[in-house]
């Protein structure tokens, strides 16, 4: 019998943290009551920390997509 196991989350509190290749996802908060809500998820193309910018391509929509880590918590997946 299989086990299902959940991947290791952890939070990126910065973008030079982040490498080519790591699966990241972005979260936003909708609400007080709600936790965060997974956004975006996809695999780092490209970072910007001076900007706070990263590209990931997502793994939903197949496309290169920016996330502006203003706005959201990135986390990374292992």
């Amino acid at each position: 019998m299989l086990k299902n196991s959940n991947p290791h989350v952890t939070r990126v509190r910065a973008l030079d943290q982040l490498h080519r290749g790591d699966e990241v996802e972005a979260r936003m908060s909708v609400g007080p009551n709600y936790d965060d809500v997974v956004v975006r998820r996809g695999r780092v193309q490209e970072t910007a920390p001076g900007i706070g910018v990263v590209w990931v391509m997502d793994r939903h929509s197949g496309l290169r997509r920016a996330i502006n880590a203003d706005e959201c918590t990135l986390w990374r997946v292992a």
